[in-house]
């Protein structure tokens, strides 16, 4: 099964992916929750792009790893 995985920064505490459903799912990965004034900005961007995805696509990548039934 094949999800759309969002790289982010390693200077950023958080990574967000995709779920095969479409959701938008965001892991706390750094040592420490808070974030600068730049990292919220990158992160922000990082997410609408993310969100802007269509969500069929997402599905259609997670289903295209399937083997057909039959």
């Amino acid at each position: 099964m094949m999800m759309t995985i969002m790289v982010i920064s390693p200077s950023l505490p958080f990574t967000a992916i995709r779920s095969p459903l479409g959701e938008i799912v965001v892991f706390y990965v750094g040592p420490e929750p808070r974030l600068t004034p730049e990292q919220a900005v990158a992160f922000a961007d990082q997410l609408r792009e993310l969100a802007t995805e269509t969500p069929r696509a997402a599905m259609d990548d997670a289903l295209a790893g399937m083997c057909p039934v039959g």
